[in-house]
């Protein structure tokens, strides 16, 4: 058998399993079962990772205070996974939360983590919380815009209003969205990610890195995003080191250059295993 070229091996890595408790894989797997999906994906509206109008996207909002940005976000991926599908609702324990994202003392300290991601997620207009006596609150997803708009279901949000169009329009569409493969909880990837790697997993997510290589320009990458070099640097750093992403660098063509010219380099981005959807999922 012949020896991959550079390219060939970057196109085929696979992940790797990683740590996270046995609890929390446990509660993934009751949430993949009691979801009622036939997929195993959940879509996403792509404008909650990417700034539409200049906005900043609700991603970087959540994920501006830093750490304690961190468990709201994944709250928020949770809740979609688990209550996409009418009446887009849960009423899940905050202890139950605290144990699929694999938060430490679940039943104290975890569980008060989670009530106060809730209540961040309320501030940003992503959910409704309703106060029901003596049980948790019940949970209604709201548009991932981040506009307090009630939530429909992005694919078919995006069909009825994609028609007719242009392919300029289309990108712009507020309903394109991108999926996250349940395999990231199921797996404990998602429970396992800091904030820049799951920054950044979802960036990747959003702009179909599973299929391709993607890479983003050095001033393109902030406005877009509204995320740091930094955050940048250090999530795909931490996406390499689980097996889910691998990078690339490749030389740009310098058709006047010559030798005595400094070598510019563009940076591939692609993700690998868990965060790659299965063959019978497609993108929209």
């Amino acid at each position: 058998m012949s020896e991959l070229s550079p390219i060939s091996k970057f196109l085929h890595r696979s992940a790797e399993p990683v740590g996270t408790s046995a609890a929390s894989l446990d509660a993934a797997d009751l949430v993949q079962e009691s979801s009622g999906r036939r997929v195993d994906s959940t879509p996403v509206r792509k404008i909650f990772v990417r700034a539409q109008d200049g906005d900043k996207p609700p991603l970087a909002r959540l994920y501006a205070g830093g750490r304690s940005g961190v468990v709201p976000l994944k709250l928020f991926l949770a809740l979609l996974w688990r209550s996409s599908r009418p009446p887009f609702t849960t009423d899940k324990s905050a202890r139950g939360w605290a144990t699929l994202l694999d938060l430490e003392d679940p039943d104290n300290r975890g569980s008060r983590r989670v009530r106060a991601a809730l209540r961040s997620l309320e501030e940003a207009q992503l959910i409704r919380l309703d106060k029901v006596p003596g049980n948790p609150p019940l949970v209604t997803i709201l548009d991932e815009s981040g506009n307090n708009t009630e939530y429909q279901l992005p694919s078919t949000s995006f069909a009825k209003t994609q028609l007719p169009s242009t392919e300029t329009a289309a990108a712009k569409n507020p309903h394109l969205y991108f999926k996250v493969p349940s395999a990231l909880w199921t797996g404990g990837y998602i429970q396992a990610l800091s904030g820049p790697g799951l920054v950044m997993l979802l960036i990747l997510l959003a702009e179909r890195a599973g299929e391709k290589a993607v890479w983003f320009g050095t001033r393109e990458f902030p406005a877009r995003y509204f995320i740091s070099a930094g955050t940048r640097t250090k999530g795909t750093k931490e996406l390499q080191a689980l097996s889910l992403l691998t990078t690339l660098s490749v030389p740009l063509p310098q058709p006047n250059g010559d030798v005595f010219d400094p070598r510019r380099r563009r940076y591939l981005y692609r993700l690998n295993g868990a965060a790659v959807l299965s063959q019978n999922e497609q993108q929209p």
